[in-house]
């Protein structure tokens, strides 16, 4: 039997986190800020622009698939049954409504990978915008392990090709740069979740679900690549560029991993009630924004 009062406090903990700034913007003075971004964002050359966005979606294109290579699905499952030792199964952990449990499991990933991120982070506060683009594959890394693992904790299985676009959906949120990309993320987020419930997926997969996957990697790629410079470039505002600079990385999974739990356990709760809320049968798919 589902915890009432639980499911309740956390129905409020994701209102709440999906009505504020994004995490790292929240960590700032916006009196500082806004003017501080306006000044970093001027001073970011196309061409580098261009090559971030280049290097993340080779990231993405590499992660999706091979992310998964770099832990493993029984460890996580272990770590969920340490709380709930009926969870015998990722199936068992689906079909659960132990959502208490999951949560503990989820931010022991999201402590592990916090940690790594530190400590490979002093790397990335040392390079400066023309070396995020080398630094990539070792942040992504870290990232990609720690949205699937959290997602793993709530038993939704990151071998399907839907769980891999709705990675791109976590990771799209947690790198947004301002609350309008937030937000844009947000939708872009919705509307995966209408096409899961629509089973589209079953019909990509007999198209070549991967290669239907590909536009939406380069989109993605593009817009996560320009939010994470720009968070970057604060590093040239010397009021802020120490706090920023230094702790880059860390404050970067801080993002994704609330991105990650947010979401996966928000799934959870919809998929208690048996729908997904707000659902419009008649909403437009993803694919339909591609060309």
């Amino acid at each position: 039997m589902a915890d009432k009062e639980y499911i309740s406090k956390v129905s409020n903990e994701i209102n709440k986190w999906e009505e504020e700034s994004p995490g790292f913007l929240s960590s700032i003075s916006d009196l500082i800020l806004s003017p501080a971004q306006m000044a970093a964002e001027l001073m970011i050359p196309d061409s580098v622009l261009k090559t971030i966005s280049k290097a993340t979606e080779g990231c993405l294109n590499a992660l999706l698939w091979g992310a998964d290579y770099t832990f493993s699905d029984e460890g996580v499952l272990t770590t969920v049954r340490e709380r709930n030792n009926s969870l015998i199964n990722l199936k068992a952990v689906y079909d659960s409504d132990d959502l208490e449990s999951m949560d503990l499991a989820a931010d022991s990933y999201w402590n592990q990978n916090l940690v790594a991120a530190i400590a490979q982070g002093g790397v990335t506060g040392a390079v400066g915008l023309l070396g995020l683009a080398t630094n990539l594959p070792a942040l992504y890394t870290v990232v990609f392990r720690c949205i699937q693992q959290i997602a793993l904790c709530y038993g939704f299985d990151t071998s399907k090709d839907e769980e891999k676009v709705f990675i791109l959906g976590v990771l799209s949120i947690a790198s947004a740069s301002d609350v309008a990309s937030k937000q844009a993320a947000m939708v872009f987020m919705r509307q995966i979740q209408v096409d899961i419930a629509k089973k589209t997926w079953k019909k990509l997969a007999e198209e070549g679900g991967r290669a239907a996957i590909g536009p939406l990697v380069k989109q993605a790629a593009k817009t996560i690549g320009v939010n994470i410079t720009k968070r970057k470039a604060l590093m040239l505002i010397p009021a802020i560029g120490a706090l920023v600079g230094a702790s880059f990385d860390g404050m970067y999974l801080q993002d994704i991993a609330r991105a990650a739990k947010n979401c996966y356990r928000k799934r959870k709760i919809e998929k208690m009630d048996f729908s997904i809320k707000d659902f419009d049968s008649d909403q437009p798919s993803i694919f339909d924004f591609i060309s």
